[in-house]
């Protein structure tokens, strides 16, 4: 076996870089390394057609989706986001449609994605993995009057009115009133995107669909009364079978008067239901009702008609129940001063921060991060 030496030199050379090494590490520990993300990647998804079905590259959907990109743009330029427990990120974003609405509305929705749903080997998610829902979440309306309410379905809708639960103020971010302890909002000069529903509209409401139900309810009433119509051509067919084998014209001769008396005779049925329907109005239970809604609202005071409306306290109401307990009902602004000139440039703005379990404390650090500035100039 051979064996080679080093030289003094050669060990003195050894010595040096070894020496040069370690003053290399130490330098790389003492000095400031940037830190590494918690999340795992950040998925960006939009949307290639608007919810009318324009293409995003369309002119006049420009304004909208640059607004989207911008918010999605703030949202990744956050600290507090990348530090998130080990997750995998994921904005979605389409430019609404343009109807009725006085504005093109536009929505954004920043997720969390549970390991489970990770696509390997890049950083994308199962196109399934929505239908796992959201531990934290980041979500925003733009230009949707509807969106501020915790419901996207009205507590109170016939064609007169729409109105919902107001979600209550619960403090505030850096100046900006905090609703449900999840959202805020943004509008030119701060003016809020939903008004007050008075009591007397809301009673006016309540007699409405009280009266809806009384006909609901004498319709079924008549309708129970009398045979079905099937049931009258099923007696006139069996009368004039025997006829038809001899005499086929008498046999229709005699089924078109057996039904001109079936149908005088469901005539008159429905004039008598309708005269006892009437005779028994002081023992029906929504003419009471009715008259419950008619003595409160007679008792109420102009100014107290006016007051904003509580959903349940409408003259139904149990009186011993204490007034906090009834949420405040309130509907889309119809006075507004939407800028119809530019119909894609956002006007009011909704952002709903949301955490649980692991993402609790850390999406309320989120919330109380958000770049405000930014947000609000979109809008300004």
């Amino acid at each position: 076996m051979t064996t080679h030496t080093q030289g003094p030199r050669a060990g003195l050379r050894a010595a040096a870089v070894c020496a040069a090494a370690t003053l290399s590490a130490l330098v790389l520990v003492g000095a400031p390394q940037p830190a590494a993300a918690a999340i795992d990647c950040w998925v960006d998804a939009e949307h290639p057609t608007t919810a009318d079905q324009r293409s995003v590259t369309d002119p006049s959907v420009a304004p909208m989706r640059q607004a989207l990109r911008q918010v999605n743009a703030v949202l990744h330029a956050q600290r507090e986001l990348h530090e998130l427990p080990r997750t995998r990120l994921r904005s979605s974003w389409q430019v609404g449609g343009r109807w009725d609405e006085p504005a093109r509305s536009g929505s954004l929705l920043l997720r969390d994605h549970r390991e489970s749903m990770w696509l390997s080997g890049r950083c994308d998610v199962n196109p399934k993995a929505d239908r796992l829902g959201p531990m934290a979440s980041v979500t925003v309306a733009i230009n949707a009057p509807t969106a501020f309410f915790e419901s996207p379905h009205a507590e109170l809708r016939d064609d007169e009115l729409q109105a919902w639960r107001e979600l209550p103020a619960t403090g505030e971010v850096n100046g900006y009133t905090l609703y449900g302890g999840r959202q805020l909002v943004f509008t030119r000069g701060g003016r809020l995107p939903w008004v007050p529903v008075t009591t007397a509209e809301y009673i006016a409401f309540t007699l409405r669909d009280l009266q809806r139900r009384m006909q609901e309810d004498a319709r079924a009433r008549a309708r129970a009364a009398l045979p079905a119509e099937g049931d009258d051509e099923a007696q006139v067919q069996k009368v004039a079978a025997g006829l038809r084998k001899v005499d086929p014209a008498a046999a229709e001769k005699l089924a078109a008067e057996l039904r001109a008396q079936l149908l005088a005779a469901r005539e008159a049925e429905a004039r008598n239901a309708r005269r006892r329907a009437a005779a028994g109005a002081d023992a029906n239970p929504l003419q009471t009702m009715t008259r419950r809604v008619q003595a409160w609202r007679a008792s109420l005071t102009p100014q107290q008609l006016a007051a904003p409306a509580l959903l349940g306290l409408n003259g139904l109401h149990d009186a011993s129940v204490p007034l906090e307990r009834y949420p405040r009902l309130v509907k889309p602004d119809p006075a507004f001063p939407w800028d119809r000139s530019h119909p894609g440039r956002p006007q009011m703005l909704k952002v709903a921060v949301d955490g649980g379990d692991v993402f609790t404390e850390p999406m309320q650090r989120v919330l109380q991060r958000l770049d405000l500035k930014a947000l609000q100039a979109l809008v300004d």
